[in-house]
């Protein structure tokens, strides 16, 4: 269950512009364009009214007159306790378990580098694994090639390789800990 205090709140507010955040919308596209509407019609002023489904943020913003962020809120915080999902559970009712699983791409990327890793680990006799291995091997490879160059360059491409498999696995995180868990109850490949 999403706690009242996080239905709507208040994160940054300017006399023309509100901006607010609801817990309670993250992941709930269908929910987040009824919100909007039923914002743009409770106050017609407001000519921008956008939603957010992926964090949950909503903006409201208007040209003349000035805006009182605390009636957008507590406007905002009304319309979260009345709104449902497709099952028509109560969406201040849901918590973290209610939002959309991971994509079949990032299960499938998460399984492959599961599988991998499972291998590595195997070969090593668990004493390490990707985990382990690669920062220390790109941390190495960089103090060679300053050691050998004496200049402090950019980002190398294995450094944008490294950085964007752990952004995936960061923002995947539930791919990666659900496959890695696929992939030991099935003892890796056969």
């Amino acid at each position: 269950m999403i706690p009242s205090e996080q239905w709507s709140e208040l994160v940054h507010h300017l006399p023309r512009r509100v901006r607010l955040r609801s817990r309670a919308i993250v992941g709930q596209r269908d929910a987040c364009l009824r919100v909007a509407e039923k914002l743009a019609m409770m106050d017609p002023s407001c000519e921008r009214v956008e939603v957010r489904p992926w964090t949950g943020s909503v903006i409201v913003e208007r040209e003349d007159g000035t805006l009182d962020a605390e009636a957008v809120r507590l406007m905002l915080e009304r319309l979260v306790a009345e709104e449902r999902d497709e099952q028509g559970r109560k969406l201040t009712d849901l918590g973290h378990d209610a939002l959309p699983g991971p994509t079949r791409v990032a299960k499938a990327v998460a399984h492959a580098f599961a599988e991998i890793n499972s291998d590595v680990r195997s070969a090593l006799d668990h004493r390490a694994d990707l985990g382990t291995l690669m920062p220390v091997l790109f941390f190495s490879l960089g103090l060679v090639e300053i050691g050998v160059t004496r200049k402090l360059p950019a980002p190398a491409w294995f450094n944008l390789v490294w950085w964007s498999i752990r952004s995936f696995m960061t923002f995947n995180a539930g791919a990666v800990e659900q496959e890695g868990k696929a992939v030991a109850a099935d003892g890796g490949l056969d």
